[in-house]
């Protein structure tokens, strides 16, 4: 009996053994972040001689300050300096236990070769301008926040034009850092909504940056690229199929840097931006109140198309330690206007391109309970004007103005 306990034991022993040889050598790590966050939100929005709309809500959010995910990731050497690797991230809803994105691996997919030259990745992948992913370096750079914690803790996107934080079927390229610089750049071949990939109908992206760090300075500058002029691209085969459009590719220019001085660490992001698809989630906050007779969901979704946005925005951020955690505070401000890029009747006719602002505030705090483990809390506003001016001179006003109160815990393993 002794004889078979130990065997069994040693049998045991055995497999586990073997199964941490094999994770030794594939080099493979199972890693992920679990957000829980209850979040009060008020929301306003108002136009000329209209009333007034206002919601409330009280819910429990997840990834309020950091997205939930789950995820793998591994390489392996192929000798000469060659490696190869992967990632493979889930996100999810951890109050619901939903599939994010409704993908099994909707925030990255990837595989990358690396060597003296760099590294080249491939797959599903966030973009630059972004802070998600294996290739995200501008939204670390840009805000405190990132790319922003709730809705309205938004850091430096809700001041900034719109931007799509991951891509399908994209080619990316990092290169050494050499003398503190680091450069960037990245295609994708469009196909994320069943389009014919690398084809001029289809909404291509393309970006190029670069980082330098020194001392207690870093500097980041990008500028991307988007796909739109081309006629199946501008409003699809809806009610406005066939009226004249004059929409152009969009471009973003974006500076950013930051300069810790022991104490505080500060930030400061400005982009412009030329024919953008959104700036500030302006044109959705505005599509939410006008209603036009006869118009579907499809109808809306192309109307949107035919706006585009020229502007800059501006966002100054800090953060320092103090009552035992990091505190973060940031403002922001947006000017630009919208080019109406339509004849189509029901598309009003203006007597100068209509203005838009925006404005943000936000402050957080964070306190870590441990290595891994962190609790946090903040409020956050956000404010979006758009003003249009009609031939017959009539002025029509467009606010809106949301509020969060945040506090919530973050898990890591």
């Amino acid at each position: 009996m002794e004889t078979q306990d130990m065997f069994k034991k040693t049998l045991v022993a055995a497999a586990i053994g073997a199964l941490s040889i094999s994770a030794y050598a594939a080099d493979v790590n199972v890693y992920g972040v679990i957000d829980y966050g209850m979040v009060y939100n008020h929301t306003k929005y108002e136009a000329t001689d209209s009333d007034s709309i206002k919601e409330d809500s009280f819910t429990m959010d997840s990834g309020v300050n950091s997205a939930t995910r789950f995820g793998l990731r591994g390489s392996e050497d192929l000798g000469n300096g060659l490696k190869v690797g992967f990632k493979l991230e889930n996100g999810f809803s951890s109050d619901s236990g939903k599939l994010g994105e409704d993908r099994l691996f909707g925030r990255e997919a990837t595989v990358n070769v690396s060597g003296d030259f760099g590294t080249v990745y491939m797959g599903r992948l966030g973009t630059l301008v972004s802070d998600t992913g294996s290739v995200g370096f501008y939204g670390a750079m840009a805000s405190a926040f990132g790319s922003g914690w709730s809705d309205n803790i938004a850091g430096h996107t809700k001041v900034m034009a719109a931007y799509t934080s991951r891509l399908d079927n994209v080619i990316a390229y990092v290169s050494p850092t050499f003398a503190g610089t680091t450069v960037y750049a990245q295609y994708a071949m469009g196909g994320d909504d069943g389009g014919d990939e690398n084809k001029t109908n289809t909404d291509r992206y393309a970006a190029l940056g670069a980082k330098w760090a020194g001392g207690p300075f870093e500097v980041g500058a990008l500028v991307d690229w988007t796909n739109k002029s081309n006629a199946e691209l501008k409003i699809g085969t809806t009610t406005l199929g066939s009226n004249d459009y004059t929409i152009e590719d969009a471009y973003t220019f974006n500076l950013a840097g930051s300069y810790d001085c022991g104490f505080a660490k500060t930030f400061l992001a400005v982009q412009y931006f030329k024919d953008a698809s959104d700036a500030a989630g302006i044109l959705g906050t505005t599509m939410d109140l006008v209603k036009i007779s006869g118009f579907t969901d499809d109808d809306y979704d192309a109307v949107q198309r035919v706006f585009s946005f020229d502007g800059f925005g501006v966002h100054l951020s800090t953060q320092f330690d103090a009552l035992g955690g990091t505190w973060k505070a940031g403002i922001g401000y947006m000017d630009g206007e919208a080019n109406v890029n339509s004849t189509y009747a029901e598309v009003p006719s203006f007597e100068a391109k209509p203005d838009l602002k925006a404005y943000t505030a936000s402050v957080g705090y964070e306190y870590a309970l441990s290595k891994r483990t962190t609790l946090y809390t903040g409020m956050g506003y956000v404010q979006r004007e758009v003003e249009f001016t009609e031939t017959d001179s009539t002025s029509t006003k467009y606010e809106g103005k949301a509020y969060d109160f945040v506090a919530g815990l973050v898990h890591r393993f």
